[in-house]
């Protein structure tokens, strides 16, 4: 049996809404936001606004899909129904790479924890959250999405403790449009590019389709309202952030400086605790509760070995998977590259990777319009290819701008990746067997014959 078909419906509205919050919440705002600060001065505050103001329209395509055809590992399974298998499988090779980030939780995690107990090892603590967080997701999903409700419920209280301290002691002279953008607008759109790795978490619901219990409404529910929900808060704690401390005080800093100068001690280890700590590891936990999804319909397709996608029969988890993305974020930390160089690139192939999955939304209502019909959420087809189209050059821009600042190295290993992708791509989809074979469509998610994998219209015809 695939191993799509083998996870279990056990997500609620509830879960997937705490798992939303788990992922934005988290290592972005914590860790990024001094490095924004840095980029754009006082102008972080506008910065996390139009960034989730973007990340509103960029992660629409996606909700659109998800309440027309929800499934296991959405992006994926989008770009090789409704585009092309090879351009599938491309998509999400170059995905696996930019899930590097997956270091940054756990870098962040280890920073903050090191502001409570300096002596301990870095790159220790950093290994035994992203070890902690794999070994709870390896008890399944629904695991996941508890540990994961205790963590955001904790998380939030925290960050309202941050908020409410710290807006009486901000010196709104420092706000000031005088203070802002420092490095011109330049600078601004490349914090305003950095922060959607805080602001962009949402769209993650999207791959978890087949293990909820009505996604058609709970996909697009979750994603708009989280992103927009969450924005509110991040742009009270960039006020906080840059308006209490003199900016070069702040500039490339953790929350905890700031933190520390307006918070009494108890509340102070309150917030690290809660606040950064919990934050960083409850968008960990989510993390690994998703990652694998796509790679396991891949398998099912036969992109991979199908073994590498064997499915835990008691607690319905990818095990083999689950282990090759806990080394992902292993080997950045314990290679010692830089916070920011990991952001940025993987945050920069993210960006432009997600490309192909929305280029994928025009093509749904062409070859599902009975589905795109009944959907939840649904725009009518010109004023949804404008819709694509306004993401696809937001998003082109934004991975660009942050591409331009990872190290040569970086640069020329991300290049590298790129061709063997698409070499890898080009060969394996040129063999008879893939030629041949035959993958499932989305009608009512059950396994339907759509056409060798050299035939563009993959899809049902209604």
């Amino acid at each position: 049996m695939n191993g799509e078909y083998q996870l279990k419906k056990e997500l609620s509205l509830w879960h997937v809404v705490v798992m939303a919050i788990g992922q934005i919440i988290g290592a972005g705002v914590m860790s990024l936001t001094g490095i924004a600060i840095a980029l754009t001065g006082s102008g972080v505050t506008p910065a996390f606004v139009l960034s989730a103001m973007l990340t509103l329209i960029t992660t629409l395509p996606i909700a659109i899909m998800g309440a027309s055809i929800p499934t296991t590992g959405g992006p994926y399974k989008y770009t090789s129904r409704l585009l092309s298998p090879r351009l599938g499988f491309f998509y999400l090779l170059i995905f696996l790479v930019a899930n590097l980030t997956l270091a940054t939780y756990a870098i962040s995690f280890a920073k903050y924890f090191q502001s409570l107990l300096p002596s301990v090892n870095f790159s220790l603590i950093a290994v035994l959250i992203l070890t902690l967080c794999y070994v709870v997701n390896m008890f399944g999903v629904k695991s996941a999405a508890s540990a994961e409700g205790f963590l955001v419920v904790v998380k939030v209280i925290a960050v309202f403790v941050f908020i409410l301290w710290g807006v009486p002691k901000i010196q709104w002279d420092t706000l000031a449009v005088t203070g802002m953008f420092p490095s011109g607008l330049g600078g601004f759109l490349t914090a305003t590019g950095l922060v959607s790795f805080a602001t962009g978490g949402a769209s993650i619901v999207a791959e978890l389709g087949g293990e909820m219990k009505n996604p058609k409404r709970d996909i697009p529910l979750t994603i708009i309202l989280t992103t927009a929900g969450i924005a509110v808060i991040y742009a009270f704690m960039a006020a906080v952030a840059s308006g209490v401390l003199p900016i070069e005080q702040v500039a490339g800093k953790h929350l905890d400086e700031v933190a520390k100068a307006i918070l009494p001690q108890p509340l102070f280890l309150f917030f690290i605790i809660g606040g950064s700590l919990f934050a960083i590891a409850s968008t960990l936990n989510a993390t690994f509760s998703w990652v694998t999804k796509g790679f396991l319909i891949a398998c099912d397709d036969g992109w991979l070995p199908k073994g590498l996608g064997a499915v835990n029969k008691k607690y319905g988890t990818p095990h083999w998977l689950l282990t090759i993305f806990y080394l992902i974020g292993v080997i950045p930390v314990v290679t010692e590259v830089s916070l920011e160089t990991v952001t940025e690139m993987g945050l920069g192939l993210f960006l432009l990777n997600s490309v192909l999955p929305v280029l994928a939304a025009t093509q749904l209502p062409k070859k599902y319009p009975d589905l795109y019909e009944k959907s939840f959420i649904k725009l009518k087809p010109k004023n949804l290819n404008l819709l694509v189209g306004v993401t696809v050059v937001i998003q082109l821009f934004q991975g660009f701008l942050l591409m331009k600042e990872i190290p040569a190295t970086g640069l020329y290993f991300s290049i590298g990746f790129i061709v063997f992708a698409a070499l890898y791509v080009w060969i394996v989809g040129g063999t008879p067997r893939m030629k041949n074979r035959k993958m499932s469509g989305f009608e009512d998610e059950r396994p339907i014959n759509v056409g060798p994998i050299h035939d563009h219209k993959i899809g049902v015809n209604q």
